[in-house]
C-alpha cells in the first residue's frame, strides 16, 4: 500500500469528493479504484477493508482509513494544511464542521425523488444564503486576510470553496451579495493546485448523474427513496457551525477566564459528549442552561451564535462551536489524542463510527411515538450487527485495555458513553460480546469515569418529555 494514496468509492463526488479536493490542494496524486458492482463491495467487506461496512475507503501509509473526516483529518495533518497550533487547529475545524452543514443538505440531493428535489434546491440556497455565507462573509471581513483562519491555506479554505461551487450550481448568483467571499473564490480558485483540480480532465466529478445514482442503489442495495427530512437535518439535532472565534476585547476574555463554561439545553443531546470528555479529563466545568427563547435569541443578536446553534462551549479564550471541533480540542489539549499522527488517525476513525451510532440515539427522543419501536430495533440491530463486533475484533486483537496504542483516549470515553446509552434502551446489549464487558467494567472504574457515573455528577439522565418539549419550544420547531 506504499505510494500514492487509492480511493475506494463509486464514479462520483459523494463522501469522497472532499478527498480529492484536498488531496489535489495538497498537490498529492492519487489512485482511485471505483465501486461498479455488488460483488466488489461485497469483497472490502469479506476482506476486513471496511470497518463499519461503509465506503468511502483509502490506503494511504499503510493504513485502510475509513471514516471520511477522519481521513480529511489525517490528509490535513499530514500535509500541513491544519494550522500551526492547536487553536488554530481548534478554529479550522470548526470552520469545517460549518461547511459539512451546509454540504449535508447538498450530498443527499441527487437521491431524493422528483417532487422533493425542488423543495430541497430552495432549501440550499435559503441555508446557503441566510445562515452560512454570511457568516463566512463576516469571518473574512474581520479576519481581513486572504484565508479563514490565521494567514496560512488550510483545509477550511478547501472545503469552503468546494462548499461555494457545488452551492452555484444550484443557483449561479448565489454569491451576489457576498463581496468577501467572491473575492475568497477568486483567490483561492487561482491558487496553483486548486487551478489544476478545476480544470476539465482532473479527478474532480461533475455533477451526479442518474447513472451515478442508480451505481450507489445497486451495490449498496438501496430500494427506497430517500427523503428530505427537514427535522432532522435542521433542527431537531442542533448542531454548531464556524462562528464566535473574534473575541470582544479584555473584558471578555476575562470573562472566559477559569473552568470552561457549557452553554446547552438542561440535557444530554450534542454536549453530552463534552462532559463526557472533561469529566475524564478531570476538568471542572460550569453550564448555563437553555430555558426560554429569549435566552436563545439574545445569544444569536449578541453574535455568538452566526449560524443560529448550540452548544457554545467558552474555553481558553475561544467561544468554541462545533461539537466535533470541541471535543477535538478537548482531546488535544489533555492528551487524549494519541502520541503521534497515526494515533490520533485511528482515534478519529472509532470516534466517527461512534458517533454514527449515537447519531441514531440522539434523535430517538425526537421521533414519534409511531416510530420508537421500529427506530429501537434499528439501533440494537447497528448496534449489534455493525459496531459492536468491531470493537470487540479490537481489544480482541490488540490486547491492550485500551483501544488505541495502550494509553487512555477519546476513543475510549466515547465507546464507554456509547455503550451505556445503548444499554439504557437494550440492558442485555453486550451479551455476546465479552471484551466489551470488561472493557466497560475498566472503563468504569477509572477514577475520573466512576465520579462521572456517581449521582450528582453533571451527567444528565435519558431526555425525557420535558427535554424533548423544551428544545421543541426554544428552537420553534
Amino acid at each position: 500500500m506504499a505510494g500514492k494514496p487509492k480511493l475506494y468509492y463509486f464514479d462520483g463526488r459523494g463522501k469522497m469528493e472532499s478527498v480529492r479536493w484536498l488531496l489535489a490542494a495538497a498537490g498529492v496524486e492519487f489512485e482511485e479504484e471505483f465501486l461498479e458492482t455488488r460483488e466488489q463491495y461485497e469483497k472490502l467487506l469479506q476482506g476486513g477493508s471496511l470497518m463499519f461496512q461503509q465506503v468511502p475507503m483509502v490506503e494511504i501509509d499503510g493504513m485502510k482509513m475509513v471514516q471520511t473526516r477522519a481521513i480529511l483529518s489525517y490528509i490535513a495533518a499530514k500535509y500541513n494544511l491544519y494550522g500551526k497550533d492547536l487553536k488554530e487547529r481548534a478554529l479550522i475545524d470548526m470552520c469545517v464542521g460549518g461547511t459539512d452543514d451546509l454540504m449535508g443538505f447538498i450530498l443527499m440531493f441527487p437521491f431524493l425523488s422528483a417532487e422533493d428535489k425542488e423543495k430541497q434546491r430552495a432549501v440550499i440556497v435559503q441555508k446557503a444564503t441566510s445562515r452560512y455565507f454570511p457568516a463566512y462573509e463576516k469571518v473574512l471581513k474581520d479576519h481581513g486576510k486572504d484565508f479563514l483562519v490565521g494567514n496560512n491555506f488550510s483545509w477550511a479554505d478547501v472545503h469552503l470553496l468546494e462548499a461555494i461551487l457545488m452551492v452555484e450550481e444550484k443557483k449561479s448568483d448565489v454569491l451576489s451579495g457576498f463581496p468577501q467571499l467572491q473575492a475568497f473564490k477568486a483567490r483561492i480558485s487561482s491558487i496553483p493546485t486548486i487551478k489544476k483540480f478545476l480544470e476539465p480532465g482532473s479527478q474532480r466529478k461533475p455533477v451526479p448523474d442518474d447513472k451515478y445514482v442508480e451505481t450507489v442503489r445497486r451495490v449498496l442495495r438501496m430500494y427506497y427513496d430517500v427523503k428530505a427530512n427537514y427535522f432532522y437535518g435542521n433542527v431537531a439535532t442542533p448542531e454548531p457551525a464556524c462562528v464566535g472565534w473574534r473575541l470582544g476585547g479584555d473584558q471578555e476574555l476575562k470573562s472566559m477566564s477559569g473552568k470552561p463554561r457549557l452553554t446547552y439545553f438542561n440535557g444530554r443531546g450534542r454536549m453530552e459528549p463534552v462532559r463526557w470528555l472533561l469529566a475524564a479529563a478531570g476538568v471542572e466545568f460550569e453550564e448555563v442552561f437553555l430555558e426560554t427563547r429569549e435566552q436563545y435569541e439574545k445569544l444569536i443578536n449578541d453574535g455568538v451564535l452566526m449560524f443560529q446553534q448550540v452548544p457554545l462551549v467558552e474555553i481558553d479564550g475561544m467561544k468554541m462551536v462545533q461539537t466535533r471541533a470541541i471535543l477535538s480540542y478537548i482531546a488535544g489539549k489533555y492528551n487524549l489524542y494519541g502520541k503521534d499522527l497515526k494515533e490520533r488517525a485511528l482515534i478519529d476513525m472509532y470516534v466517527e463510527g461512534i458517533a454514527d451510532l449515537m447519531q441514531m440515539i440522539l434523535i430517538f427522543p425526537f421521533s414519534p411515538p409511531e416510530a420508537k419501536e421500529k427506530n429501537l430495533d434499528s439501533i440494537k440491530e447497528r448496534a449489534t450487527n455493525r459496531y459492536f463486533p468491531v470493537f470487540e475484533k479490537i481489544l480482541k486483537q490488540h490486547g491492550q485495555e485500551f483501544l488505541v496504542g495502550n494509553k487512555f483516549s477519546w476513543a475510549d470515553v466515547q465507546l464507554t458513553e456509547a455503550i451505556l446509552a445503548v444499554e439504557e434502551k437494550i440492558p442485555a446489549v453486550l451479551s455476546g460480546f465479552p471484551q466489551l464487558q470488561a472493557f466497560k467494567v475498566r472503563m468504569s472504574n477509572m477514577p475520573t469515569i466512576k465520579k462521572f457515573l456517581q449521582p450528582g455528577s453533571p451527567r444528565k439522565p435519558p431526555p425525557d418529555e420535558r427535554y424533548v418539549e423544551t428544545v421543541l419550544k426554544i428552537l420553534k420547531i
